[in-house]
């Protein structure tokens, strides 16, 4: 149990844990209220009873959020206050996408990256796969980039299958059976839980990563003899064209 800052992930995932109202103590003229979930049989009912208890025992107007017109027709910047939670396991997605946000300073503007370099996709789309909560990215796609949604579809059915998690020794003896020298990672490759890519060389070919590529939290190249010195699990995705 703890609170979470209110966005629009916490609301996906709340929706698919089958809540459907935010209700507060606070009235609608605070700035930051504290939220809690709750589902309701019928929205339009739940709705309507309040006004008629409104019109009986005149109150100030405590704030309420209808999470899937939230989702509809607030943009992330303007949700605002805290959410009560027992989904623990979002947390540390949440605090993730915090940090990235010091890097990313329009980490919540869909309209400044496009979908390849949209850091809280590729944060989204690793927790998915690591976690198996296929419904929270995919409501992240239909919501921002819904003319990728299909595609998304059978990447995450794809990759599910085939994704390996080793340790250092077993990951050790894959590299080398598939003669494999560098990876790319989705998010920083100095996270234990970045999904490696396999990063395939032209015969002869000396990749020098520039100084600057290092200073980006997704898609980092690494040598694996450095690699191997640096974590002892990997999350790989196995398939090589």
């Amino acid at each position: 149990m703890k609170f979470v800052p209110l966005s629009q992930l916490i609301l996906l995932d709340l929706k698919r844990s089958g809540f459907n109202i935010l209700t507060s103590k606070n009235t609608v003229e605070d700035e930051n209220p504290t939220w809690y979930p709750l589902t309701v049989a019928d929205v339009n009912d739940y709705l309507l009873s309040l006004e008629c208890e409104g019109s009986i025992f005149p109150m100030q107007e405590s704030a309420l959020l209808v999470i899937e017109d939230a989702l509809n027709h607030i943009d992330e910047v303007q949700l605002q206050g805290e959410v009560f939670i027992e989904i623990n396991h979002l947390q540390e997605l949440q605090d993730k996408i915090n940090f990235y946000g010091k890097r990313y300073t329009c980490i919540s503007d869909r309209e400044y990256y496009d979908f390849a370099f949209d850091p809280k996709r590729v944060l989204v789309r690793n927790y998915a796969l690591r976690t198996g909560n296929h419904l929270l990215y995919l409501a992240y796609i239909s919501l921002n980039y819904n003319n990728h949604l299909l595609d998304e579809i059978q990447d995450l059915e794809d990759l599910t299958v085939s994704l390996i998690c080793l340790d250092q020794d077993q990951a050790r003896d894959w590299f080398q059976t598939y003669e494999i020298t560098m990876v790319q990672s989705d998010i920083s490759i100095y996270d234990k839980d970045a999904i490696l890519t396999v990063f395939l060389l032209k015969k002869d070919l000396q990749i020098t990563i520039p100084l600057e590529d290092k200073d980006e939290l997704i898609y980092n190249l690494m040598h694996i003899e450095d690699l191997l010195q640096i974590r002892d699990l990997f999350w790989i995705d196995p398939r090589i064209d």
